[in-house]
């Protein structure tokens, strides 16, 4: 029981232990690694095919390998390397403005994206994805612009929805965000995420019960979201439900979540 309590007590404050998603960010799934070794393969073919024939796409595609692999620092360079050869190439300022948010490099990222808003205005991704950088560098004014621009240029659009939830949580503007997210609902019923956060702030707000049902329709839809396992275990340690937390933690620690491998291992073993 001591044991229980000490679980209960280190979790509880830890809520970030639990936290909303970010749509194009890592899906908090386990990432088949054992792939990686192919990929190196072809990096090296690439890397032949580079010392041949030097040019910018060669670079961008040797880039989007490294990519795969999380190589994104070597991937910007040879990105830098393609915009010296091809500059006026917006999908490789996209692409590197991609990869710069991997390496939380935030503001070349915001200037990347920039590029191709100024380069192809037409181009919704290219504001949809400059205001997920100004969320995350709480430049909430500057998002809603771009959002608003996003859904001009495609109406109804899910995604960007979701993102203005994803603006209101993280202004702590709770309730507007509940209904921006589940407006992205309605147009996507698939969207785990939403779904999640959505949990998240129920939980923020001491609804357990709504919490761990909608951390319970994330996992649903998406049974390899350990993100959504850990956030119903801090759920259901709220409510003390300790057996069930459990099982969420070794579930998460299964699908490769090393910080849910860690606590259960500590706490309920």
């Amino acid at each position: 029981m001591m044991k229980k309590i000490l679980f209960l007590l280190f979790l509880m404050s830890n809520l970030m232990f639990g936290q909303t998603e970010l749509l194009n960010n890592n899906t908090a799934t386990q990432i088949d690694s054992t792939l990686w070794q192919g990929v190196r393969n072809r990096i090296k073919d690439q890397t032949f095919f580079i010392k041949i024939n030097p040019t910018g796409e060669n670079y961008f595609k040797r880039a989007k390998l490294k990519g795969e692999i999380e190589d994104y620092n070597g991937a910007i360079s040879d990105l830098d390397l393609a915009l010296k050869l091809s500059p006026n190439e917006l999908a490789i300022y996209y692409t590197r403005g991609g990869y710069k948010e991997r390496i939380n490099d935030l503001n070349g990222a915001l200037e990347d994206f920039t590029k191709i808003i100024i380069s192809k205005p037409s181009f919704e991704w290219g504001w949809h994805d400059r205001a997920l950088i100004n969320i995350k560098l709480k430049k909430y004014e500057n998002a809603e612009k771009d959002l608003i621009k996003a859904l001009e240029l495609k109406p109804n659009w899910g995604m960007a929805i979701f993102a203005q939830g994803l603006m209101y949580d993280k202004k702590k503007e709770y309730e507007k965000s509940i209904l921006y997210y589940t407006k992205s609902l309605e147009i996507n019923p698939e969207n785990y995420l939403a779904f999640n956060n959505i949990g998240f702030i129920n939980f923020m707000l001491k609804k357990y019960d709504l919490a761990i049902y909608n951390y319970s329709k994330a996992i649903d839809l998406n049974l390899k979201y350990f993100n959504a396992y850990r956030n119903r275990a801090d759920a259901r340690i709220a409510k003390k439900d300790f057996s069930g937390a459990c099982q969420d933690l070794n579930i998460a620690s299964g699908l490769g979540d090393l910080k849910a491998k860690e606590y259960y291992k500590e706490y309920c073993k």
